[in-house]
């Protein structure tokens, strides 16, 4: 626990102090000593622990969460998923895009790709639901939690279909 505040604390700070009200959030970072694994390339843990840290980076700097405290609800991760798509090697620069995309139903839509150059190595996407004092909230208590703070999916290629 103390650890992960340790690691997360500083890229959340800068966010606070550079609350811009960008709807995209970007952290450069690079490959450390202890996130890879036996294989010499960042453990599957960590890839969940920087999407985290990107979807944070993104609610502090939009002014959403200032937005959802202020109604009182608390952000929760209801799904995600990750696709691997490349290594990322110790060392290697890598770059942490949030985005929301879109309200389906009670569930906030969150994509965060893991990019080196224009190269993705990973995306995840994660469903965030919202509770606040009387549970979880109804569709249109969220979409108007989240009107304002919404944009296009940044286009990425399929990289699972074979080319015609």
């Amino acid at each position: 626990m103390l650890g992960y505040l340790w690691r997360t604390a500083p890229p959340l700070l800068r966010a606070a102090l550079h609350r811009d009200g960008s709807l995209i959030s970007r952290i450069e970072r690079r490959v450390r000593l202890r996130e890879i694994d036996p294989n010499l390339h960042m453990n599957q843990a960590v890839y969940a622990e920087v999407m985290e840290l990107g979807r944070a980076d993104w609610a502090i700097r939009s002014r959403a969460f200032s937005r959802w405290r202020a109604e009182g609800v608390k952000p929760v991760v209801a799904e995600q998923r990750i696709v691997y798509r490349h290594e990322l090697r110790l060392r290697a620069r890598y770059t942490i895009e949030t985005r929301a995309l879109a309200v389906e139903g009670r569930l906030l839509h969150m994509r965060t790709l893991l990019l080196s150059g224009d190269q993705v190595h990973a995306s995840n996407d994660a469903k965030i639901l919202f509770i606040g004092a009387r549970g979880v909230l109804a569709a249109p208590e969220t979409e108007a939690l989240c009107e304002g703070f919404l944009v296009a999916p940044l286009v990425v290629e399929d990289w699972r279909t074979v080319a015609a």
